[in-house]
């Protein structure tokens, strides 16, 4: 008797050994069969185990697991390819929630209709892209419109919207920035314009408001309450991001302590959060706070016992002469005339390369050198040096030249929204890592037949952003003509454009809505009249390079343009938090 109990539960376990990937149910049955003599007799009276052959409980650790990688494979699917999978659906695409009723079959939705209606129309090869942009002059805007940046004609339509900014058609620019609520561009006759719901009273529809004419304004930035304006004769002058009082009352020049040397001039401005920093053709820095919270961190640069005033340009004390200066949203860069680097302010998140993350290192509150650029963490000028540097909001960014002539890119800082461009999505990057897609590239130049490295032409983003516009200085088959004949020629190739980071609001690429940690080739900021939307078969953007155009060629001003002025100009890409801008810039 004993023996016919042991025999059914041994078997099953050698079944369930020497199966351990078959299903439940078939390791039931063989185990049913291999003992099947054993069970002919009814009157044994001996019921088999209910545990015999049973798979042990899955873990909650597996189930949550296998959830998460689903679910991420659904989500993966809808992002990028929801469009053409809703198509050959068997029932019709639900109808989403909106203020305006369901559009009926064969007619697009009212909010359909109005985004076709912004996007500018073009035949968007990569060779007309070049031409259409030296032919249409205007500052063109993609991502979030929450605050009325891309169209503040519809304020809060929504994101990945694609539209030319009103009143700016035709126009060519000098400049344009955007901060969180508010942007501004200032135009060829120096008139600036302001809107967005941060400047308009009531955050309704409006149009660009002229506030300020000023023939001398050479550049800009934005904070998240100025518009910084930079002129020829070295005037910085402040004016608000709101509109309580016009530009004019409310533009005050600051002051530089110690004041400019004879014939020095400031070449260039730089914005963080509450911060500016501007460098003279002299290799001197001068920083301000624009507030309070301006030197919170140290990002002014002049130690913890120097006595900061708001709203005053106070020089870094250096024995090294500087090339450029940018701000991070809490962290300044400068770059020396030799090509090392030097930082101060917040490093949360490795922004400065200070190394592994501590305390210690979390405030750099006085000018330093950022070691760990280097090998050995030594600066040695005829073996790797920096040629170009950018902040953005929590991340910053290196072009440097190695004495192979390679270029490389690197990034520190947080790339949790993969601004860092190394394929990873990491909180805290203390140490440079290379942007891999970036570094290291080059092409063979049609006239020598040599090798040359292709790197950064202009790479925007700003101490409010997380992501990146970079140019790259690739070779174009465009040459100078002064008699500006050629914008109307083609076929013309421009420099390749690049973005990467937080693309919440489609500001990198509309149609697509997940981060991107690796530099990706965006559409144009153009929609093709050939087709509705962008497919696979879409061109990558180009950005024009410079040229000479006259003003009768442009096509877009609305009127005949009975004027003939030649301008030099060339294609530009700025940044802002939710939103990236194109516009042809008069150089």
């Amino acid at each position: 008797m004993l023996r016919k109990v042991l025999k059914p539960k041994m078997a099953a376990a050698i079944v369930a050994r020497t199966w351990p990937h078959t299903s439940t149910v078939s390791r039931i049955h063989a185990s049913r069969r291999g003992v099947s003599g054993q069970h002919t007799n009814r009157h044994n009276n001996i019921e088999e185990d209910d545990d015999v052959g049973i798979d042990p409980p899955v873990s909650l650790y597996a189930r949550v697991a296998t959830t998460v990688l689903i679910g991420g494979g659904i989500y993966y699917l809808y992002t990028e390819h929801g469009s053409t999978i809703s198509r050959h659906l068997p029932w019709p695409a639900k109808q989403s929630s909106d203020t305006h009723p369901p559009a009926v079959k064969g007619q697009s939705s009212p909010k359909s209709k109005l985004r076709a209606k912004l996007a500018p129309k073009s035949e968007m090869s990569h060779q007309e892209q070049v031409s259409w942009a030296w032919t249409h002059p205007g500052l063109y805007v993609v991502g979030s419109n929450e605050y009325g940046l891309v169209d503040p004609m519809h304020p809060g339509l929504g994101v990945g919207l694609r539209a030319a900014v009103p009143g700016l058609e035709g126009k060519l620019l000098r400049g344009a920035a955007f901060a969180k609520t508010h942007a501004a561009a200032v135009d060829v006759d120096g008139n600036l314009y302001q809107w967005g719901a941060g400047f308009s009273a009531d955050s309704g529809p409006h149009m660009p408001q002229c506030t300020l004419r000023d023939s001398g304004i050479t550049a800009m930035a934005a904070s998240r309450d100025y518009v910084v304006l930079l002129d020829r004769k070295s005037r910085i002058r402040l004016v608000r991001g709101d509109n309580f009082q016009s530009a004019e009352q409310a533009s005050p020049t600051l002051e530089f302590e110690p004041r400019l040397g004879w014939r020095e001039n400031v070449v260039a401005v730089s914005a963080g959060e509450d911060h500016i920093a501007a460098t003279t053709s002299s290799g001197h820095v001068y920083t301000c706070a624009l507030g309070p919270s301006g030197n919170d961190r140290g990002q002014l640069g002049h130690g913890p016992t120097t006595t900061v005033q708001p709203f005053e340009f106070k020089r870094i004390k250096s024995e090294r002469p500087f090339s450029s200066a940018v701000c991070g949203g809490r962290h300044t860069l400068l770059l020396t005339a030799d090509g090392d680097v030097w930082g101060c302010g917040a490093n949360d998140f490795g922004q400065l390369a200070m190394g592994q993350y501590s305390e210690a290192t979390r405030t750099i509150s006085e000018l330093t050198p950022l070691r760990a650029l280097w090998d050995h963490g030594i600066f040695q000028p005829n073996v790797a040096r920096a040629q170009r540097i950018a902040a953005g909001a929590k991340t910053s960014y290196f072009q440097v030249s190695r004495s192979g002539a390679d270029l490389d890119l690197l990034a520190v800082g947080c790339g949790i929204d993969g601004q860092l461009g190394n394929g990873a999505f990491t909180h805290i990057q203390g140490r440079p890592t290379r942007v891999t897609a970036l570094s290291g590239g080059g092409e063979i130049d049609p006239e020598t037949g040599l090798r040359r490295p292709v790197g950064v032409r202009s790479l925007s983003t700003n101490g409010s952003s997380d992501h990146v516009v970079m140019v790259c200085d690739n070779t174009t088959n465009v040459q100078l003509d002064k008699s500006a004949q050629s914008a109307t020629k083609s076929p013309l190739f421009g420099y390749d454009v690049v973005v990467w980071g937080s693309n919440s609001s489609g500001q990198c690429i509309p149609d697509r809505k997940h981060r991107f940690a690796e530099p990706e080739h965006p559409p144009p900021l153009y929609l093709s009249k050939s087709s509705s939307g962008q497919d696979q078969s879409s061109p990558r953007l180009q950005a024009a390079p410079r040229q000479w155009v006259s003003t009768s060629s442009f096509l877009n001003t609305g009127s005949a343009n009975d004027n003939n002025k030649k301008y030099l100009v060339e294609q530009e890409f700025v940044t802002g938090p939710d939103v990236t801008a194109a516009f042809l810039k008069s150089v």
